[in-house]
């Protein structure tokens, strides 16, 4: 059995809804014929399509209005929600600062583990610094 290629089946299914061109039924109509996995497929798409026709829904009285009543309110509530400048200025600074305090520990824990210290000197970077280091500064310009 032949696998069937995504454009084919895309195909298949569009035939099932829509009209094709005249190119794409033939197409369609000679992958058919060549291959018979995209002929079961078709076979048991158009069973299901059978069986779902038959099916009858039953809903209960009111169904309509209650739905129509929610989609109403719905959309009436969205639309006297307004958010005023501050109200939005707080929630993006809140989420502004909730990922930079993530960096901050991101960082510290990095230190920590080079440093094995929290110390303002590990924190700064100039632990390590000898004497003679500051010396070399002074005679370098960078």
């Amino acid at each position: 059995m032949n696998p069937i290629p995504p454009e084919l089946y895309n195909l298949l299914l569009r035939s099932l809804d829509a009209e094709l061109s005249p190119h794409e039924a033939q197409q369609l109509q000679t992958a058919l014929e060549n291959n018979e996995a995209l002929r079961i497929q078709q076979q048991q798409m158009l069973q299901m399509r059978a069986l779902l026709a038959g099916q009858q829904y039953h809903f209960n009285p009111g169904f309509e209005d209650r739905v129509m009543d929610a989609i109403n309110q719905l959309q009436t509530e969205g639309n006297s929600r307004q958010v005023d400048f501050g109200t939005a200025l707080t929630l993006t600074f809140r989420r502004i600062a909730l990922s930079g305090v993530a960096a901050i520990l991101v960082l510290l824990f990095i230190t920590y583990l080079n440093y094995q210290s929290l110390s303002l000197n590990a924190i700064t970077g100039i632990e390590n610094l000898n004497p003679e280091d500051v010396e070399l500064y002074y005679i370098v310009d960078l």
